[in-house]
């Protein structure tokens, strides 16, 4: 049972990881793309991958690595203890700050157009804070592989 818990924390590692670093270069070259619609239509699709792909990612990863914990782990491990913490600042700036500000650039690119500066400016910052979420997969990942004080 740990091996099938495993396989599926890490398949959806993969997903939810490398979606994110998938989005973060299609993002460069969007942003540097002379079509002005490329902005708003990948911010449109990285919307929909969002709902419907990486959220449910992220839960089945949660769910299997708490399986795991449970059944070989501690949750008192600093590497266990640290991946879950990591896991719920990732799961709050998504559904507190990403998701919203999606629906907005969504509107505003409506309403204004592919040029809007408001959506531009706001999607650059998602951008942002997607990069930085992307550091945090990285610790993550150092600490399932090295933990620490195991």
């Amino acid at each position: 049972m740990y091996q099938l818990l495993l396989f599926v924390h890490v398949i959806c590692a993969v997903i939810w990881v490398g979606g994110a670093f998938y989005a973060q270069l299609l993002s460069i070259r969007a942003g540097r793309s002379d079509d002005p619609m490329a902005l708003p239509r990948l911010g449109r699709e990285i919307e929909f991958l969002g709902s419907r792909v990486f959220t449910p990612a992220a839960v089945l990863l949660l769910l299997a690595g708490a399986a795991m914990t449970l059944r070989a782990w501690s949750f008192g491990q600093l590497w266990v203890a640290a991946s879950v913490a990591l896991w719920i600042v990732s799961a709050v700036a998504g559904a507190a700050y990403l998701a919203p500000r999606a629906r907005r650039v969504s509107a505003l690119f409506d309403a204004e157009g592919p040029e809007s500066v408001a959506g531009r400016r706001i999607i650059g910052r998602m951008f942002l804070v997607s990069r930085l979420e992307l550091v945090s997969f990285a610790i993550v990942i150092a600490l399932m592989v090295f933990k620490p004080g195991s």
